[in-house]
C-alpha cells in the first residue's frame, strides 16, 4: 500500500492523505461495481494496510517487493483475480492520470513540484 501511496503523493504531489482518500475511493468504487467481489477487496487492502503498518524510513533504500497490485491474484484464484488485479492496476493509473490532470488545470493549488 505504501508504494501506491507514493507513487501517488510523487506524480500527483498531493499529500499522503489525500492519496489515502484517492485510495479508499477506488476501493469502494471496485466494491460498487463488484458487489460480489467486495469481500476479497476488503480483505486486500486489510492485508496492504496491515504490510504498511510498519514504520517506514523515508531514507532506507526502496525494497523490491510486489504491490497489493500485484498481489490480488494471491487473493482471488485463477482467471477472475487476474482480470480483476489488471482492472486494479488500470484504475490506479487512471486515477494518477486524473489527478495528475487536476493538479495541471489547478495550477498551484496542490504545491507544483516540477
Amino acid at each position: 500500500m505504501q508504494e501506491l501511496i507514493t507513487r501517488i503523493t510523487e506524480k500527483t504531489g498531493i499529500s499522503t492523505a489525500q492519496a489515502n482518500n484517492v485510495i479508499e475511493t477506488v476501493k469502494e468504487f471496485v466494491k460498487e461495481k463488484f458487489p460480489m467481489m467486495a469481500g476479497a477487496v476488503d480483505n486486500l487492502f486489510a492485508s496492504a494496510a496491515a504490510d504498511s503498518s510498519a514504520i517506514v524510513d523515508p531514507g532506507a533504500p526502496a525494497v523490491d517487493e510486489p504491490s497489493f497490485l500485484d498481489r490480488i491474484s494471491d487473493f482471488i484464484p485463477g482467471a477472475t483475480g487476474e482480470k480483476v488485479e489488471g482492472f486494479a492496476k488500470g484504475a490506479a493509473d487512471k486515477a494518477e492520470d486524473a489527478f495528475g490532470a487536476v493538479k495541471e488545470k489547478l495550477g498551484g493549488m496542490f504545491g507544483d513540484k516540477k
